[in-house]
């Protein structure tokens, strides 16, 4: 209760945080001790409910956001993981199906950014996936539904032998620390066992004492008390945890200890707290102020909260996590498409050249549908998976010059580079082959980088046919007049970026046109051409908040070529071409009238 009563603080902040920014959608605080508070409010659950806020199925409908990616990932740092389960004969039955579930809840926490393996042990030590032996699998969602699907595979037999598992863990996170694999940051043992006969003093004093670089993390199965003083002085050795699992009800709660553990070096140590961004994922209405039942890609921005107060004895407290959700249209926005010429697009790639953004990301059968069954894996579809290299090679081949884009792109630096790729068009339906030229720079204060893909030949001419709207003897909109005209529905031409102006939704895109045309006669009117940068919006936060409901942005280039279009364009719809019936050379005819 007192952690609610101070959060609640925080809303006043949200509020300041909308008003100065309104591109801003649900803010939200995540308190470790398992509460949410949202900004704006809402009732729960939600009749939609995006993939970042998911819960796991039930008829309590108890959703834990501690979990979940956007809050572990911004309370710790990544991490290399070994996961040593028990598979002696002693955990058969019972025991066995908590230690299963046990390891499960752990793998639901981590994501892209870490690094894990499990292995079981009884006599022998070996991993539970074949194909991941000697090394760390990526924690992406594919890995993880492998080694989920190999728990099933367990079968307890003979006598536990810690020793070999012990050394195995320990051996495969000094290979990845020395080799500069893995995420280079944490590492941390979990043993989930019905208890060890000894504490195995001589294995932690060969491999970890006396710094402890490898935290141990113990999970002790069963009702049984057997073993517990050794398990605790593993844990607390070894700068980790330890805890008992004796229900399925309690397995989730109990697992979540680790992440403030492992938070504590960041409240210790650094001024400077990482900020997370999670992969792209597909929201519905319950992350959008509007009713708007098409599904929207999302990315969501954390960064941990620590207890920062003058103890007399100096604590680490993780407070929580605090966020907001990013629509990805808002960073498309920043990216004029109309600027890149037709078939040129952006892209964007995150630190694990997975795409946030891209022309063939397609994460619904079919996207007119939010219904639509979410498609396998959507969130970690990686740039060599979208761009396909025209080579000789066999299908789906990674090509040199694309991985090293990618590898670029990863590493956040600065350049351009040229492939052939096929592209598809007519609804997917034909193929063709296309030499883009590609310009790719990190974006500050993220993970992610921004490609440019440009058709060659591109660029080399512009056409800058403009008709001054300020300067108009005639009223603009008059070229607007019917129903006959449309404008792009993906451009941005215009709209309000804040307050109750921004709440007003128009019908259509030309509605939204024709207002703002309206408005540019009007005495006083600027071309807002440029969206502000947040800095600038917080040091003008003096403005008057009439001045803040009618901010908008409106694209000078775009509507005075589109007044220009409009205008020749008129005169053919009063003067149509009739060709003669009697001409029997059209061509010829057109030919001449061109001369």
């Amino acid at each position: 209760m007192a952690a609610i009563q101070w959060s609640e603080h925080l809303d006043p902040l949200f509020v300041n945080n909308y008003e100065g920014d309104p591109t801003l959608s649900w803010q939200f605080f995540g308190s470790s001790t398992g509460f949410l508070r949202r900004y704006p409010g809402i009732a729960w659950p939600p009749e939609d409910i995006s993939t970042v806020w998911d819960r796991s199925g039930g008829e309590d409908n108890i959703y834990d956001f501690r979990s979940c990616a956007w809050y572990v990932n911004a309370a710790t740092s990544p991490k290399d993981i070994v996961i040593l389960i028990d598979n002696s004969g002693s955990t058969s039955g019972h025991r066995s199906n908590l230690a299963r579930a046990t390891v499960e809840a752990i793998l639901d926490t981590l994501s892209d950014n870490d690094f894990v393996n499990i292995y079981k042990f009884s006599d022998t030590t070996e991993e539970i996936v074949p194909c991941f032996r000697d090394q760390l699998a990526q924690a992406n969602g594919e890995n993880i539904r492998y080694l989920k699907d190999a728990l099933g595979t367990l079968n307890p037999e003979n006598i536990a032998n810690f020793t070999s598992a012990l050394i195995t863990a320990f051996e495969i996170l000094q290979k990845y620390n020395r080799s500069g694999q893995g995420c280079q940051c944490n590492q941390a043992i979990m043993l989930i066992t019905d208890g060890p006969p000894s504490t195995y003093k001589e294995i932690f004093k060969q491999y970890n004492f006396p710094h402890s670089p490898v935290r141990l993390f113990t999970y002790l199965i069963g009702k049984d008390s057997g073993g517990a003083s050794e398990m605790h002085w593993m844990a607390c050795a070894h700068k980790g945890y330890y805890t008992r699992i004796d229900s399925y009800d309690t397995i989730k709660e109990k697992v979540l200890h680790y992440i403030e553990v492992m938070a504590r070096p960041m409240v210790m140590y650094q001024n400077d707290h990482p900020i997370y961004w999670s992969p792209a994922y597909v929201g519905g209405r319950a992350d959008s102020f509007s009713d708007d039942k098409h599904g929207q890609l999302m990315t969501t921005v954390t960064t941990p909260v620590f207890d920062r107060q003058n103890h007399s004895v100096r604590v680490a407290n993780l407070l929580g996590v605090v966020g907001t959700d990013v629509s990805i249209d808002q960073i498309k926005k920043l990216v004029p498409p109309y600027k890149l010429g037709v078939n040129g697009y952006s892209f964007i790639v995150n630190n694990n050249g997975h795409v946030l953004c891209h022309p063939d990301l397609r994460p619904l059968e079919n996207s007119d549908f939010y219904d639509d069954e979410l498609k396998p894996k959507y969130i970690s579809v990686d740039l060599t998976e979208v761009e396909l290299v025209e080579h000789e090679n066999g299908p789906r081949e990674n090509h040199t010059v694309l991985l090293d884009l990618r590898h670029d792109m990863i590493d956040q630096k600065e350049g351009e580079t040229e492939l052939n790729v096929k592209v598809h068009y007519d609804n997917m339906r034909r193929v063709t082959t296309r030499r883009n030229k590609y310009f790719y720079n990190p974006i500050e204060g993220t993970p992610f980088s921004l490609g440019l893909a440009i058709p060659e030949g591109y660029g080399m001419y512009e056409l800058s046919a403009e008709q001054e709207i300020k300067h108009s003897q005639k009223n603009v909109t008059d070229y607007f007049k019917g129903n006959n005209w449309r404008v792009h529905p993906d451009w941005v031409y215009c709209e309000y970026t804040s307050g109750t102006s921004g709440e007003q939704w128009f019908k259509t895109a030309e509605e939204r046109v024709l207002h703002f045309l309206s408005r540019s006669r009007r005495p006083g009117w600027k071309w807002m051409s440029l969206r502000p940068r947040l800095t600038l919006l917080r040091e003008h936060h003096h403005l008057s908040s009439k001045q803040d409901k009618d901010a908008y942005y409106c694209d000078k280039t775009l509507i005075q070529s589109l007044v220009l279009d409009a205008m020749v364009t008129e005169s053919l719809e009063k003067h149509p071409f009739r060709p003669r019936l009697e001409d029997k050379h059209p061509i010829g005819t057109l030919l001449i009238q061109l001369q």
